[in-house]
């Protein structure tokens, strides 16, 4: 009993000592509803766009609905407060001097401002605490965010966010 009772004062030390804040979630597919289908949408509104004229203001008008419907389905409320380590990509938003402050940050590297950002809801915009932001020669570097996730839409130029992360740790992960 005393051996087992050392071993599991032993791990609990040894896991406070790592340096890395505790968190609840640490996959981005989480952020997605369970029940969210996008080909449904996609279909709902492609057979809109198969009953007018191609190029038309109708069908740029049904085109902007699907991207309006896309953008508000498949947040997964369940997250919402959740602690989270996330790892991915940032496209910065805000830099002060060398230092990345706030960004928009994407669960895989394609998603960036050069082709189309990824949805909404894998996008976080994070803003970081002082001093834990991302040096701007590391912004291309797969970087790993702890937070709190908060549900909230945010648009700016450069894409929309489902959710927020405030006061955020971040640090880039080493290079294998």
């Amino acid at each position: 009993m005393i051996k087992r009772t050392l071993l599991l004062t032993l791990i609990l030390l040894l896991s406070a000592c790592s340096g890395e804040p505790s968190y609840e979630l640490d996959d981005w597919s989480k952020l997605i509803d369970p029940n969210f289908d996008q080909a449904k949408i996609v279909s709902f509104y492609k057979q809109k766009v198969s009953k007018v004229k191609e190029g038309s203001k109708e069908e740029r008008a049904i085109y902007a609905q699907m991207q309006k419907a896309l953008k508000a389905a498949g947040n997964n409320k369940a997250v919402d407060g959740k602690t989270v380590k996330l790892s991915g990509y940032l496209v910065p938003i805000d830099i002060d001097g060398e230092m990345v402050n706030k960004f928009l940050f994407f669960p895989n590297a394609a998603a960036c401002i050069h082709v189309p950002a990824s949805p909404a809801n894998q996008t976080i915009f994070v803003t970081t605490k002082k001093g834990k932001g991302v040096m701007m020669e590391d912004a291309y570097e797969n970087i790993t965010v702890w937070g709190t996730l908060k549900l909230q839409h945010t648009e700016v130029a450069n894409g929309t966010a489902s959710y927020v992360i405030d006061d955020a740790i971040s640090k880039v992960r080493p290079r294998l």
